[in-house]
């Protein structure tokens, strides 16, 4: 599925662009970075319900437990995802990148989102670490459903999932919970997460539906892109509401869904061809790490020109060049030197696995 390659690289430009620019350049003034931000959670959500989606035919058929299903699971997401995460944390305390060493015990046990919703803020350069912290987070409840609840209550969970994230955002205002908590903390992002989930599960038991996948997430654009220019009409003509914070990411859940499963399957002619140009499929592979390193970014290009007396072009247009070529040169070096090579790990942690009688 080379084209979702082609989505992470969509996904992390947006980032770099409303992160990297100031609101006066977003185009439309839409925050694309939420928009990339989201579009990650659906295709995280996807992926990972599919791998235990397989693993549960594996458990299945008796080449492997539960239980060793998690170990494998939680191994292969360490080797992802942990080397670069705490080698960035250790690096940036290392040469003081605030406000790193003052809430660096926050971000070790992937809390980052807790401390933001207790602060009621973000904080610098580490105010992307949310997002990361909400997908771990979701990565320790996940395996556990969809490998341990009955087959016939996959599907009821799944849409329970998908419905805690509107309900979640309804009831925060309602017991005092602060903005910035309501965006932050899981229970906030489960419908989108739950929706690549639920793109999964419809995917893995295609057959048993008379309707076919792809039919069914033509229905959910229809409804989620309607329904989410609605809600930026409603709020730019007046100040947000509840109704449209409430249901925001989850029209754009519903777009996501029925983008990465097109993609999936891969578009054609001219969008298939941009969804697969090397470079836009190089980006994807290393999108990770440029989402981790990026928002130190600004910080160190800015002190590199005051070290090389180069203060008086220090426009955000120019930091901004500066920072997204640092932060892809910096994350190629991350992909080559560190990520794969400890990736290829992986192949000693490999799912099937023969049970003894």
């Amino acid at each position: 599925m080379k084209q979702l390659d082609g989505l992470r690289a969509i996904a992390v430009f947006a980032v770099l662009y409303t992160h990297y620019l100031p609101k006066n350049y977003w185009i439309f003034g839409i925050y694309w970075g939420e928009l990339g931000v989201k579009l990650f959670f659906v295709l995280s959500g996807f992926l990972i319900t599919s791998i235990l989606l397989k693993c549960r035919q594996y458990i299945a058929s008796g080449k492997q437990t539960r239980f060793f299903t998690l170990r494998q699971f939680y191994i292969r997401r360490f080797l992802r995802l942990f080397p670069l995460y705490y080698a960035t944390l250790a690096l940036a305390a290392l040469v003081n990148i605030p406000p790193v060493r003052e809430t660096i015990a926050w971000h070790i046990p992937y809390l980052s989102n807790v401390y933001f919703a207790i602060r009621g803020d973000f904080y610098d350069s580490v105010s992307h670490f949310w997002s990361l912290a909400v997908e771990e987070q979701f990565y320790l409840l996940l395996p556990w459903l969809i490998l341990f609840l009955p087959k016939k209550s996959l599907l009821p969970t799944i849409i329970i999932l998908i419905l805690v994230g509107p309900l979640f955002r309804l009831a925060g205002p309602i017991v005092g919970l602060n903005q910035v908590a309501i965006w932050v903390l899981m229970p906030s992002s489960l419908d989108t997460l739950g929706l690549g989930s639920l793109l999964a599960y419809l995917r893995h038991q295609e057959e048993l539906f008379n309707i076919s996948t792809k039919k069914l997430v033509n229905v959910f654009v229809l409804i989620g892109l309607p329904l989410w220019l609605l809600i930026n009409i409603i709020n730019r003509i007046h100040s947000p509401i509840l109704i449209a914070n409430i249901l925001h990411d989850t029209a754009l859940g519903l777009i996501f869904t029925w983008l990465i499963a097109q993609a999936s399957r891969g578009f054609k002619g001219i969008i298939g061809d941009i969804m697969e140009s090397k470079p836009l499929i190089y980006i994807g592979k290393i999108s990770y790490g440029i989402y981790v390193i990026h928002n130190f970014m600004p910080y160190v290009v800015r002190k590199a020109f005051d070290v090389f007396g180069l203060s008086s072009y220090n426009s955000q247009l120019v930091i901004a060049l500066f920072s997204t070529v640092a932060t892809i040169i910096l994350a190629t070096i991350s992909w080559h030197f560190l990520e794969k090579p400890i990736n290829d790990f992986k192949k000693f942690f490999e799912y099937t696995h023969k049970v003894a009688n």
